[in-house]
This record gives structure tokens, sequence and C-alpha cells, in this order.
């Protein structure tokens, strides 16, 4: 199976925060939570295309979500929204800073046959 690095860099998505301010918390927004905006040349490394299930995995967590073709995102790095996915992967050390690391998320990023859901978390 191919799989490649990933660094993880989290967003603000204004939907997202729209949809906590309403409470109105349902499909769209795990839809919404649920991707990874990737470059084409790591979709093409993976052999997938736009709209196809990833599992991005680290010592914290393993995940699986939509991967996204973003044209902006350069090769080597993925953006996601702050969300259950993407809180899961983050990690803490009180010697390195006082919040969760959200701005540098190394993970290893695999195609996957599952379909994604947004809470998932390895049992390791």
């Amino acid at each position: 199976m191919q799989e490649i690095s990933l660094i993880i860099v989290t967003y603000r998505d204004v939907f997202q925060w729209v949809a906590k301010q309403k409470g109105v918390i349902g499909s769209d927004y795990q839809d919404r939570s649920a991707i990874v905006r990737m470059s084409s040349s790591d979709l093409k490394a993976l052999g997938i295309g736009d709209g196809a299930t990833v599992k991005l995995r680290n010592a914290f967590a393993d995940v699986v979500v939509r991967a996204k073709l973003d044209p902006s995102c350069k090769q080597g790095f993925g953006y996601m929204p702050a969300s259950p996915c993407s809180n899961s992967l983050t990690s803490y050390d009180p010697a390195k800073g006082r919040l969760p690391n959200f701005k540098r998320i190394e993970v290893v990023v695999e195609p996957a046959d599952e379909e994604y859901y947004p809470s998932q978390t390895s049992d390791a």
C-alpha cells in the first residue's frame, strides 16, 4: 500500500463556526470537518483522486477523512479544519508551549477503503 508523510496545519472554517454558534452540528458539520486538503502531487503519489478517503495516522490516533484537491497547498503539507478529526491527531507538551500543537501535526497518510467518520481513534 502506498503511503506518504504530511505535515497537517489546522484552520478555522467559517461554516463550522456558524454551525457551532447556532447549535446546529449535524451531517453538514461532520462532512466539512472530516477533510484534508492536499496538493495534486500528494494525491498522485497516493494514487487517488479528489474526494477519495484516506487514513491519517500518528502516535495519537488514526482518522479516516476525505482528501480534497487544493491547488494552493504545497507538497508535503495538508490543511484540515479544526475539528474532532484534527484534534485527535494533536499532541501537547507543556515544555514546548502552553497550547496543543495545531500547526505542525506530523502524520502518515494512506488510501483507505473505509468510510470516513470524524470521531475515530486508534487503540494504540
